[in-house]
């Protein structure tokens, strides 16, 4: 057993494969009620700041569209899990069209009182798309088989899909071992962790997709981590921002992934 509990849950075990690094819940078809509002304790859009809620995701949003608006230029786009469409926002610049796939209705009433198209389910949208993205979303997933499966039926010929997830194997949870990080991050719905093994691993038995560039991305910097080790809590990077430095920052996420510790993994595939 990797770990006893999840934050929200202390019946809920958390457990690792000594092969492939997974990190995978005991109880996996647990079903968190993500429409009427799970992720925010509340169904009411009127109690959410959502400004300030995609201003918290802004740097992340920011960086996916810096990583594949040249992907993206001119072609059929769709976020699979895209909450309140801050990486729609950006990539609706240079894409020919994009739209979201969102079960949240909170967040779905958002975006089509925005003017942007939102699907409650994948299958719900019939056209076929050049890419489709999930950002922080496949680990949410029960059954990633059929999910990887189901994507193909919407891509077009040759096209990609974009995968981030956390990594299992993050620095703060394998170098470091951190407890109070893990008795954090490991959440009921989180049902799987992937490393870069596991993952290729995965969408190589798959069959359909050829892996194109698998990268990693340190979200968080040095001052979180020392905040996390020195005190055992989040923040760091707002407590000691002082600390916040390109340099440091650059060469500490550098470090992070020649050991493949990083905390996020970036994969792009491509339709064979």
């Amino acid at each position: 057993m990797a770990h006893e509990g999840t934050r929200d849950d202390n019946k809920i075990n958390v457990y690792e494969c000594h092969d492939c690094g997974t990190k995978f819940l005991d109880t996996i078809d647990k079903e968190n009620d993500y429409e009427n509002g799970f992720m925010h304790e509340t169904d009411d859009l009127s109690d959410l700041d959502v400004e300030e809620r995609l201003e918290l995701c802004r740097t992340d949003d920011m960086r996916r569209y810096e990583m594949i608006k040249e992907l993206c230029f001119g072609k059929k786009v769709l976020d699979f899990g895209c909450g309140f469409g801050g990486f729609l926002k950006y990539i609706s610049e240079v894409s020919a069209s994009c739209c979201g796939v969102e079960l949240g209705k909170i967040e779905r009433d958002y975006l089509q009182k925005n003017g942007f198209c939102c699907f409650k389910t994948i299958d719900e949208a019939k056209d076929k798309f050049d890419i489709i993205t999930l950002f922080h979303v496949f680990e949410h997933l029960s059954n990633p088989r059929e999910w990887l499966n189901k994507i193909s039926e919407h891509l077009a010929e040759n096209g990609y899909l974009v995968i981030e997830v956390p990594n299992a194997n993050d620095a703060l949870l394998s170098l470091y071992e951190c407890k109070e990080f893990a008795d954090f991050t490991y959440w009921s719905a989180h049902l799987y962790l992937y490393t870069i093994k596991s993952l290729s691993m995965l969408i190589e038995s798959i069959g359909k997709y050829d892996i194109v560039s698998v990268e990693q991305v340190q979200r968080y910097p040095l001052s979180n981590h020392l905040l996390w080790l020195a005190k055992g809590i989040p923040g760091g990077h707002n407590k000691w921002h002082c600390l916040n430095s390109t340099e440091l920052n650059g060469a500490y996420s550098q470090k992070l992934g020649e050991l493949q510790m990083c905390d996020t993994l970036y994969f792009i595939l491509q339709m064979k």
